[in-house]
């Protein structure tokens, strides 16, 4: 029966292999046959790791029976974007020049998992150079949306939102500076954490030199799984300081309590900005469920929201402009070097000194929203204000507003302030995923957890799906 292993969760997997009622071997084999039956269609895993994974689970197996103490992810199979570093795998980012940038050890995050049982089964598709929310690079091709190819996956961790939404593995890394996390997960309906900034260390030795300094202060790492248990696992296992990390922190990690009902600020409007029916219909629908839950919703609006969205656009896009747009044009597919030309068009450029000022601005907002937070511990948002994107959106050059991209705006919010935030599903709208966004205060990630545990209890089971269409079109 070691083909419906696939169909299992993390949690559920670790206890089976706990209590001996399965093995690692035979879990690893029911996910390796499952990649071979549906990564033909998605090319969401890029770097299949099988030769290592059964090394792994073979020890796995050893460990158990020699009656080791377990990690809570022992067993588990999981994927890594190729973003990250895995030991003596190549950290491509999706640019064929970078196939020979060979890891000489495992992130930190890599190897927290690692320690925590987990087994790295391959690594997962990005855009390249990881920017934009679309997954297609001239190294691997393009990943598909399991649930519609004419629909973007997400990105730029759409690799890793397709494999575990289509069963490949039941966890899967991403990380996020503008929504590679939230977007992905919610176009193929899964659960997406976005952590509190230094909650997962950041690190790759790979990088040839480190990130400037807003998008040191926006990307997190997280996780990517079909059920909140499942996400709450993965997050813990991942989180801790490391001193590779300067900025990681020292905040212990939860205990297994749960928080309770509280305020929620619900944002279903933002002037001036244009909105799909679907993603508000889904914002009302969920705060409906927090509130028959004990959860007091309100229609307020966050402190400086636009502002915001806004501040962080300029302050990551001139660092791209500086340092970034040569690279792009150099190594991503026409469709991505059309994303960034429209956002950079769209967005004011900034002087020396206005960078110096936005980021002193950016103390501010981050001191109003901890204040707003003390009375309003969760917001709800939509994940964007948007239904999930065409796949060919940026096909030809696009003209953008910068009233139209702020129609991502919750996705840009949270890496401003460092706050925490998840994509949560809400079901399906004309068999395509729809749902929504909670954020907490910083460190409030158990805040997250316990409300998005409220929505997933009103929305059908997530099971892997099958794609809905052929194999992929190689050549593309």
């Amino acid at each position: 029966m070691s083909e419906e292993f696939w169909r299992w969760g993390a949690a559920e997997i670790a206890s089976a292999i706990r209590e001996k009622r399965t093995s690692s071997v035979d879990v690893l084999e029911g996910c390796l046959a499952r990649i071979a039956s549906v990564n033909p269609s998605v090319n969401a895993i890029v770097d299949l790791m099988e030769e290592e994974a059964r090394a792994a689970a073979q020890a796995a197996d050893v460990a158990v029976a020699r009656g080791d103490a377990l990690g809570p992810l022992h067993g588990v199979p999981v994927t890594i974007k190729v973003n990250i570093d895995v030991a003596n795998r190549p950290t491509t980012n999706g640019v064929p020049a970078f196939a020979d940038r060979i890891a000489d050890q495992d992130s930190p995050l890599v190897r927290k998992w690692r320690e925590a049982g987990a087994i790295v089964l391959g690594r997962t598709n990005t855009p390249a150079l990881s920017f934009g929310l679309f997954t297609n690079n001239r190294l691997y091709g393009r990943t598909l949306n399991p649930w519609a190819s004419e629909l973007s996956p997400g990105g730029s961790s759409g690799g890793a939102a397709a494999s575990v939404a289509t069963g490949m593995v039941p966890l899967a890394h991403g990380n996020d500076s503008g929504g590679s996390i939230r977007y992905p997960a919610y176009c193929c309906g899964l659960f997406g954490m976005r952590p509190t900034f230094g909650r997962v260390p950041h690190y790759s030795g790979t990088s040839a030199v480190d990130l400037p300094i807003m998008s040191q202060l926006a990307v997190v790492n997280g996780p990517f799984a079909r059920s909140i248990d499942d996400l709450r696992i993965a997050l813990w296992a991942m989180s801790g300081h490391d001193p590779l990390d300067p900025w990681s922190a020292h905040a212990p990690i939860p205990g297994p309590h749960r928080s309770g009902p509280c305020k929620v600020a619900v944002l279903a409007h933002l002037p001036g900005v244009d909105r799909d029916e679907e993603t508000i219909e889904a914002v009302r629908q969920a705060a409906q469920w927090l509130f028959e839950a004990g959860y007091t919703v309100e229609n307020v609006v966050p402190p400086r929201y636009a502002e915001a969205s806004a501040l962080r656009d300029r302050l990551l896009i001139h660092e791209i402009r500086a340092g970034m747009l040569d690279m792009i044009e150099a190594h991503a597919p026409p469709e991505e070097i059309n994303e960034a030309h429209a956002l950079l068009d769209a967005t004011p450029h900034m002087s020396f000194d206005e960078f110096r000022e936005g980021l002193a601005r950016r103390t501010s907002i981050i001191r109003e929203w901890l204040l707003f937070m003390r009375d309003y511990p969760l917001v709800l948002t939509p994940t964007a204000w948007r239904k999930p994107q065409p796949a060919d959106f940026y096909e030809k050059p696009v003209v953008l507003t910068e009233e139209m991209v702020l129609e991502l705006s919750p996705l840009h919010v949270p890496p401003l302030l460092g706050l925490p935030s998840m994509a949560v599903p809400t079901g399906l709208v004309n068999n395509v995923p729809m749902g929504v966004q909670l954020m907490a205060s910083q460190f409030e990630e158990e805040q997250l957890l316990a409300a998005g545990k409220v929505i997933e209890a009103k929305v059908a089971r997530l099971t892997p799906i099958d794609p809905t269409f052929g194999l992929y079109p190689r050549g593309d």
